[in-house]
């Protein structure tokens, strides 16, 4: 997209188009095995992207369910007309479960006394619940060890009015070690077959996000938790380009302010960097109280006039510098700060890296002052 067809408001904008969401939803559907399904991870406002508004177009693209991680964002799906399955992908408070019942979410469990205090609360309003059980194999954060999930699931699989459908993990290296990351999905594997053993019947197995997927393939079994390739995003180790993926997300501003200082100019709080010549300074409205964090400053570039230029000084809660000396800047020009210009392109694996942080972490921090449009 050029930025001379983009119309912004003087604030900052991101564009989200569907057709990229459509594309990336397509090319995961043609590495997955048949009958995989995938769930669009859009928890914490879709990783910035704007859950109420993308995932109603996730849902027509055809999407077969949604993860979340709190009652309030399953709420804010239906809501927003979400008719598809909702994942809970965090532990729930026995306080949450008219939340629960409220949203129809299916929770994901580790233990026996919190699938009671949902069977009751199911009981009371003469409904049944469906719920997966979460082995531990490596995370430590939440979950039934493997070899206690055989036990676990018989117990949950005796109580009333609820329905364990479904087991699931999570890989906590997947994007570092792929070879720790086959070794556990094989645990999980072992685990999810004694499971069924005892039951005398299969469990839905989810086990893959993003980063696994690419790395272990073959963990996609009948479910993939996606939340990066879904948003064209790589994960980190690898490039959206390559993959084939096309980023939903650009992030643009405008030109608010221009002034020309002379050599050994100090420029933002704390005089961090000093002009080494004549420069013109141009100030774009994006700081980190949008999300574009204080430590890209004299780190990060944006897009001007289709060309690289340099964040000078350090970012403000609503404003930012840059160096505009030899683009030939005017008021009101548009500046990229995630996305291309003519052939020029900053990614969000770049800013990582600026950042030396997830690729998660980019967009996830862009706050609700930033307008989301969404674009075909």
């Amino acid at each position: 997209m050029k930025t001379d067809q983009l119309t912004l408001s003087s604030r900052t904008t991101a564009i989200i188009r569907r057709s990229a969401l459509a594309h990336n939803v397509q090319w995961l559907r043609s590495r997955l095995p048949a009958g995989t399904q995938i769930m669009a991870v859009v928890k914490a406002n879709a990783y910035g992207h704007g859950a109420a508004l993308i995932a109603p177009v996730l849902q027509q693209i055809g999407v077969d369910a949604f993860g979340v991680a709190a009652t309030a964002e399953a709420k804010e799906l239906r809501d927003a007309g979400v008719v598809a399955p909702v994942y809970l992908l965090s532990p729930v408070l026995p306080d949450e479960v008219e939340a629960v019942l409220t949203t129809q979410v299916t929770c994901l469990v580790q233990d026996v006394d919190f699938v009671h205090h949902l069977a009751r609360a199911a009981m009371l309003c003469g409904q049944s619940v469906e719920v997966h059980l979460k082995v531990d194999v490596g995370m430590s954060r939440f979950g039934v060890l493997p070899d206690r999930a055989p036990e676990v699931a018989e117990a949950i699989e005796s109580v009333p009015n609820v329905r364990l459908t479904g087991i699931a993990t999570h890989f906590p290296c997947a994007d570092s070690s792929p070879e720790l990351t086959r070794s556990q999905w094989n645990l999980f594997v072992r685990t999810a077959d004694k499971v069924a053993y005892r039951l005398g019947r299969p469990l839905v197995r989810h086990a893959a996000a993003s980063a696994g997927l690419l790395s272990v393939p073959e963990s996609a079994a009948e479910m993939v938790r996606c939340g990066l390739l879904v948003y064209g995003i790589a994960p980190s180790g690898y490039e959206s380009a390559v993959l084939g993926l096309q980023p939903a997300l650009s992030l643009h501003t405008r030109v608010t302010a221009l002034r020309r200082v002379p050599a050994g100019a100090a420029v933002g709080y704390g005089g961090t960097f000093v002009t080494q010549r004549e420069t013109l300074v141009a100030t774009v409205p994006v700081g980190y109280g949008d999300g574009y964090l204080r430590a890209l400053g004299n780190r990060a570039q944006v897009l001007l006039r289709g060309r690289r230029v340099s964040v000078i000084g350090r970012v403000c809660m609503d404003q930012a510098m840059i160096d505009a000396t030899d683009t030939g800047a005017e008021l009101g020009d548009v500046v990229t700060l995630i996305g291309k210009q003519e052939e020029e392109e900053i990614t969000v694996n770049e800013i990582a890296r600026w950042l030396d942080t997830t690729p998660h972490e980019v967009t996830t921090l862009l706050s609700a002052r930033v307008q989301r449009v969404l674009m075909e």
